[in-house]
């Protein structure tokens, strides 16, 4: 490449350079790392800019000025890669005054080497248009090695800084981390390639580092600038609401944030101004610590007023691991307490009336299924009741079957006794045959003096033969009613399911062998589609062959008071 060409070459790098350096320069303030950027890029132009004039340079006149602006720019580049590395990885690094001083001490002794080199020679031997670099360089002395190896551990610090946090930092930031390894790490192995004559390329370093600065300039800017910008510790943990507090091994406080100390002199108001040495168990009283200990803490104000905080406890180690205080971080839950226990005050209550309200409900759902007089199931509960044994014995393959029972003669009762007379004897039959039957079974007031019981699992037979124990069991009590006691008997009609059947099917089928019952005489079972009924009024004394009359009845089967009863049953029936 011509040296005019590499001239235009350093010129243009020179201009980007500095292009990024003004821009890099209005942003500083956003965060370190874009400020140190602007130096660096600043230095770069400078490099390239005199690297352009010292190809153009035909004599030794203005070679050695050359070089002084040259290497007070080429040492502001170790100092700066250093700086940007450290602004790069922790967002929170500023350049203090003590590092800013160490990083210039060798910029200037360089400096000052090159301003007296004429006399001693220790940094440049000898100044010769026709030396090292690009035909218009010098050869160099101990002082300039001494300076390279300086600028050489500075750039290999900077790089394995970001490599380590390329490879352990947060993820999302490893691409910054890259961008910025990927823009310093080629121009830094060319310049170290090319400065121990392995390959003669110097004029590429500062072209190469112009592009680092624009690849970094862009990764800071365009990717994660919002990730770098600064935070102030300080101004963050002023403005945290909870109380932050830490405090030594023997319990004395070291530092608190304003949060904390509003919370102490409102425990202690006679605190002295400077809080920290102060014992925080005299304040907050004995607590319990641990590391990642969460505890509830109740104290007591200068007011006698409760104070409820909820205090997380972390252990302060040291570079050692070893530990060597706590931090406290804590919540005034006073209030939210107070709230916490109002509602479940309230709650409590709530639960009460909800318990009541069911209460009331199941009573008032139980008293829609029963029949108020008798205290049996209703008609609106058998049907369910029948329905649901219905699908059961479908599913299954079982047996069921119905009886409906009716009570003879009732409206001879109703008119010979009154109709209260009929209503004990209602409440009565219901208390009777209510007795009789088995758990599982359905017993209701289908209306009038009619009755129904569902048998699930049991054959028409079954029911027959469970029926008619029912009817003896009626038949031999007796039923004080209005002032007398009455023999009551009933007759049953008795059906048995058969698949297919609906409810006011199987019911009718009861029904018509009630009617057959009653039409037989009275006081007895009889099962529908059977061969027969179960007649039990015979075997009575007192009665006529086959009428179904029972003791205390007349020939038509009307109950009388007193007649055939034996002495006494009236007041048996009282007693009962």
């Amino acid at each position: 490449m011509g040296e005019p060409l590499l001239a235009l070459l350093f010129m243009l790098s020179a201009v980007v350079a500095f292009v990024v350096a003004a821009v890099g320069w209005r942003r500083r303030r956003v965060t370190p790392a874009v400020g140190t950027l602007a130096v660096v890029a600043g230095g770069i132009g400078v490099w390239s800019m005199t690297d352009g004039l010292l190809m153009l340079n035909e004599g030794l006149t203005a070679l050695h000025p050359l070089l002084v602006v040259k290497f007070t720019a080429v040492c502001a580049m170790p100092a700066g890669l250093h700086c940007l590395s450290l602004a790069v990885v922790d967002r929170a690094w500023r350049l203090s005054r003590r590092t800013a001083l160490w990083l210039s001490a060798e910029p200037a002794l360089v400096l000052a080497a090159l301003l007296t080199n004429p006399w001693h020679h220790g940094f440049i031997t000898v100044m010769d248009p026709a030396g090292l670099w690009g035909n218009r360089g010098a050869n160099v002395g101990p002082l300039f090695w001494a300076h390279t190896a300086y600028s050489y551990t500075l750039i290999a610090a900077g790089i394995v800084r970001l490599l380590g946090a390329w490879l352990r930092g947060p993820r999302f930031q490893r691409g910054l981390y890259g961008s910025t390894l990927l823009g310093t790490v080629p121009p830094a192995l060319v310049n170290v390639v090319s400065t121990f004559g392995v390959i003669r390329v110097d004029y590429l370093t500062p072209v190469g580092f112009c592009v680092t600065t624009v690849v970094v300039y862009w990764s800071l800017v365009r990717r994660s600038l919002h990730e770098l910008v600064a935070v102030e510790r300080t101004h963050v943990f002023d403005m945290i609401s909870d109380m932050v507090m830490t405090v030594d091994l023997a319990g004395r406080i070291l530092d608190l944030n304003p949060a904390a100390d509003r919370v102490l002199r409102r425990l202690a108001p006679d605190l002295p101004a400077r809080v920290a040495g102060v014992s925080a168990v005299d304040v907050f009283g004995v607590m319990r610590v641990g590391d990642g200990v969460e505890t509830d803490h109740s104290v007591v104000d200068a007011r006698g007023r409760g104070v409820d905080l909820n205090v997380r406890v972390s252990a302060l180690v040291d570079s050692r691991g070893e530990r060597v205080g706590w931090a406290f971080v804590g919540r005034d839950v006073t209030a939210l307490n107070a709230q916490r226990w109002a509602l479940r005050e309230a709650n409590a209550r709530l639960q009460e009336q909800v318990a009541t309200i069911e209460a009331l409900r199941a009573d008032l759902a139980e008293q829609a299924v029963r029949d108020a007089l008798t205290g049996l199931h209703n008609r609106r509960f058998l049907m369910e009741a029948l329905g649901r044994e219905m699908r059961a014995a479908g599913v299954s393959g079982g047996s069921l079957s119905v009886a409906l029972l009716d009570i003879d003669h009732f409206k001879q009762i109703n008119d010979r006794y009154g109709h209260g007379a009929g209503d004990q004897v209602l409440m009565r039959f219901a208390k009777l045959v209510g007795g009789r039957v088995r758990a599982g079974d359905v017993v209701a007031r289908y209306g009038g003096e009619e009755f129904v019981i569902v048998f699930p699992g049991a054959s028409g037979e079954q029911a027959v033969e469970r029926v008619e124990a029912i009817r003896v069991w009626v038949a031999a009590g007796r039923v004080p009613a209005g002032g007398h006691t009455l023999s009551v008997s009933f007759s049953a009609g008795v059906a048995g399911w058969c698949s297919g059947m609906d409810a006011g099917e199987v019911l009718h089928a009861a029904d018509e062998a009630l009617y057959a019952a009653k039409r037989a005489g009275r006081n007895r079972v009889v099962l529908a589609g059977g061969a027969g009924a179960v007649v039990s009024g015979d075997a009575v004394p007192g009665t006529g062959a086959g009428t179904g009359a029972v003791p205390g009845t007349d020939a038509g089967g009307d109950a009388v008071p007193g007649a055939g009863a034996v002495p006494g049953a009236e007041a048996e029936a009282a007693a009962a």
